[in-house]
C-alpha cells in the first residue's frame, strides 16, 4: 500500500512539473510577428487625465503590454457622441520611462477629438498578439 502512495506521489508530481514546463515554453515561444499568434484584449477608458495640450483635443496613453505584436483597436464608445476625429494605436517600446530608463514594450494610443471638450470620455477596444498583460501607465 505504501509503495503505491509513492508511485502516485511521483506521477502528481510529474504531471505538474510537466505542465508548468509546456505553460513555460508557450509564454516563451509567442511569435509577435505571426498575427495569428495568441492574442491578449481588454478595452479602456481615456478621460481627462490623458489630454495633452491645452485645448483638450489630443488623448494619448502608454498601455505595458510586454508585446511588440501587432495590434487592433477600435473605439466601443464615446461621449459625447462624435468627438472623436482618429484613434491611432501602434506597437512601440518606451521613450519616456521614469525608472531608471527602462524601454517598455506596450501600445502607444493616440485619439485625436474634432474640438476640445473637458468631458470627453473615449473607450476603446484593444487586442495585441503576444500579449502578456495591460497595465496603463503615466508617460503621458
Amino acid at each position: 500500500m505504501q509503495r503505491w502512495r509513492k508511485s502516485a506521489r511521483a506521477a502528481s508530481i510529474a504531471v505538474v512539473l510537466v505542465f508548468a514546463f509546456l505553460t513555460a515554453a508557450r509564454a516563451q515561444s509567442c511569435d509577435e510577428n505571426n498575427p495569428a499568434g495568441p492574442a491578449g484584449n481588454t478595452q479602456i477608458a481615456l478621460g481627462t487625465s490623458d489630454f495633452t495640450n491645452e485645448a483638450r483635443d489630443d488623448m494619448r496613453s502608454f498601455i505595458v503590454t510586454g508585446s511588440l505584436g501587432q495590434v487592433t483597436a477600435k473605439i466601443v464608445g464615446q461621449t459625447p457622441t462624435g468627438i472623436v476625429q482618429s484613434l491611432t494605436a501602434t506597437p512601440q517600446i518606451s521613450q519616456l520611462s521614469p525608472n531608471y530608463g527602462e524601454q517598455l514594450k506596450g501600445i502607444d494610443i493616440h485619439v485625436a477629438l474634432k474640438r476640445g471638450d473637458r468631458s470627453a470620455v473615449v473607450w476603446v477596444s484593444l487586442r495585441q498578439v503576444c500579449a502578456q498583460y495591460f497595465r496603463t501607465t503615466f508617460l503621458y
